[in-house]
């Protein structure tokens, strides 16, 4: 391959592997329920920390779309203080949330680490599993007892056995093998689109597709090579 084709290989690998979300997009519900026949389980949840709550919600993954961008998502809500309302305005922050509270560096590795350690496997169909995994979210968010375990502490839950042993399950993996990796998203309501009420802040991955992350290891150690080799032959 030429140097000039193989650089351009690589060009195309890094724009691809770069954020697509430059500016706001709107999100909406994929399908009738924002559920789209996913795992979910209605449940009482209890925050005694900020915000203050005592509520029954139903937890699960969310399917939503990006129609700004055309893509289908599976967003998991981060944000108790708010009710979700779709179609709803977004941006992708690095600074969750600056319109409620923030998060703290180790509340960050460890939404990082649950979905590293658990989202791979997760069977998003499964009704304990799905609200489990959701379970397991809002106790990093929220509990400040220093003790992650969704019966006990600032944040706690009456839910079925099966969704609050997965979630602690989940929860005890923290730290162990990373199973896929992932780049965390954080989706930061700008509120209506003509209003000014925010709707749920959201949390999102992608994969990190460690093939391209070699091929681009690998076109970087072409070009070098190819670059030494083209200043070899012009200089004799």
């Amino acid at each position: 391959m030429k140097l000039t084709s193989m650089l351009s290989v690589c060009g195309l690998l890094l724009i691809s592997s770069s954020s697509a979300f430059a500016a706001p997009f709107k999100l909406e519900k994929t399908y009738s329920s924002i559920f789209g026949g996913g795992g979910n389980e209605s449940l009482r949840i209890v925050n005694t920390g900020t915000p203050n709550l005592d509520a029954r919600v139903r937890a699960g993954g969310f399917r939503v779309t990006d129609t700004t961008n055309n893509i289908n998502l599976i967003a998991w809500c981060v944000d108790i203080a708010h009710s979700l309302t779709l179609k709803g305005l977004y941006e992708i922050t690095s600074t969750p949330f600056s319109n409620t509270f923030s998060f703290s560096q180790a509340q960050k590795d460890n939404i990082a680490s649950l979905f590293e350690t658990a989202f791979r496997d997760l069977d998003l169909t499964n009704n304990s599993q799905s609200a489990g995994f959701q379970l397991a979210l809002w106790e990093i968010a929220y509990e400040s007892s220093g003790t992650l375990d969704v019966e006990n502490g600032t944040f706690s839950t009456v839910a079925s056995m099966g969704a609050v042993d997965a979630a602690n399950d989940f929860l005890d993996n923290l730290g162990g093998p990373v199973t896929q990796s992932y780049k965390v998203n954080y989706y930061e309501s700008l509120g209506y689109e003509n209003g000014t009420r925010y709707s749920q802040n959201l949390v999102s991955v992608t994969p990190v597709p460690l093939p391209a992350a070699g091929l681009l290891l690998g076109c970087g150690l072409a070009g070098l090579y190819l670059t030494g080799r083209r200043k070899k032959i012009l200089s004799g």
